[in-house]
């Protein structure tokens, strides 16, 4: 895999992380602050509470919109709230748009969440090839992850795991916040990744690199 390939697939698996987590990103454009300073506030509207200043140039995703104003999420932060759209100009609109209906195959997710699906069949078109071959629930709050062979030898480590955190976030608002476990296996059908929850918080689990070159 090229350098250039690979630095695509991070960004998927990324952005995948970022638009697995509870708030749905509508339309994922990247936005900044054209002001001096514009305030995030808790709600759409200048009656609401002021959670932050936020400074010129500070980069933005776009969550959802609400007549004038743009629910966001700060990219250094990670802090939610709702900005004007006057205070803000777009600087990049989101590769996850599609012009067409996307009708993806059936990235194993349709049962658990068929949105979820929907957008892990978007990443495959992006990429060009699917990252997941099924997913089986193997018992009360767990999956496991069978991954296709060149997302498992080509994708990188770090895409890996950032995709797998992802399936994480779905499964675990799927379950409505109770504890989970996530697998994805390699291609002997062995435990590779996995992410379970305890008591003290969520644990990653990485196995050997074997799975990392073909």
């Amino acid at each position: 895999m090229t350098a250039h390939r690979h630095h695509k697939v991070w960004w998927l698996a990324a952005g995948l992380a970022l638009l697995a987590s509870p708030a749905l990103a509508d339309t994922g454009d990247l936005f900044q602050v054209s002001g001096e300073r514009a305030n995030l506030r808790s709600g759409p509207s200048d009656q609401m509470t002021v959670r932050d200043q936020l400074l010129h140039g500070e980069q933005l995703v776009e969550l959802r919109r609400d007549g004038n104003w743009v629910g966001i999420r700060v990219m250094r932060t990670g802090e939610e709230g709702w900005i004007y759209s006057n205070l803000i100009v777009r600087v990049q609109q989101t590769q996850l748009t599609d012009r067409a209906p996307v009708q993806p195959e059936d990235a194993g997710f349709r049962i658990l969440a068929p949105d979820f699906d929907q957008l892990m069949g978007r990443f495959d078109q992006q990429l060009g090839y699917r990252l997941v071959t099924r997913v089986d629930q193997a018992g009360p709050g767990e999956i496991r992850v069978t991954p296709t062979r060149e997302f498992l030898f080509g994708g990188g480590r770090d895409a890996q795991i950032a995709t797998t955190l992802a399936i994480y976030e779905m499964w675990k608002n799927h379950q409505n916040g109770q504890p989970v476990v996530v697998t994805l296996l390699d291609d002997q059908g062995n435990p590779y990744i996995g992410i379970q929850d305890r008591q003290t918080g969520p644990e990653l689990v990485v196995s050997g690199p074997s799975v990392a070159s073909q």
